[in-house]
C-alpha cells in the first residue's frame, strides 16, 4: 500500500505540472506582447519577469519532488 506522504507528494506534483504549463503560457503571452508595438512595453516587461520568475519558482519545485518522489521509488523497489 502506498504511504500517504507519497499519495499527497504525486497530487502535489500533478498540481505543479498544471501550474507550471499555465505559468509558461504566460511568460510566452508576455513576451509577445512585449514586443507587440502598440503595447506599453515596460508594462508588459515587468510582468514577463515576475511570471519569468513565478515560472523558475514552479520548475524548481517541481524538480525537487520529481526527485524525491524517484529515489522513494527506487528505495522502496519498483512497485
Amino acid at each position: 500500500m502506498t504511504r500517504p506522504k507519497i499519495i499527497w507528494a504525486r497530487v502535489t506534483l500533478i498540481l505543479l505540472t498544471i501550474g507550471g504549463l499555465v505559468s509558461l503560457y504566460q511568460v510566452l503571452f508576455d513576451a509577445w506582447m512585449t514586443a507587440y508595438p502598440f503595447a506599453n512595453a515596460n508594462e508588459w516587461r515587468t510582468r514577463f519577469y515576475i511570471r519569468l520568475a513565478t515560472t523558475i519558482v514552479i520548475g524548481l519545485f517541481w524538480g525537487t519532488l520529481a526527485t524525491w518522489l524517484y529515489r522513494q521509488r527506487r528505495r522502496d523497489g519498483a512497485r
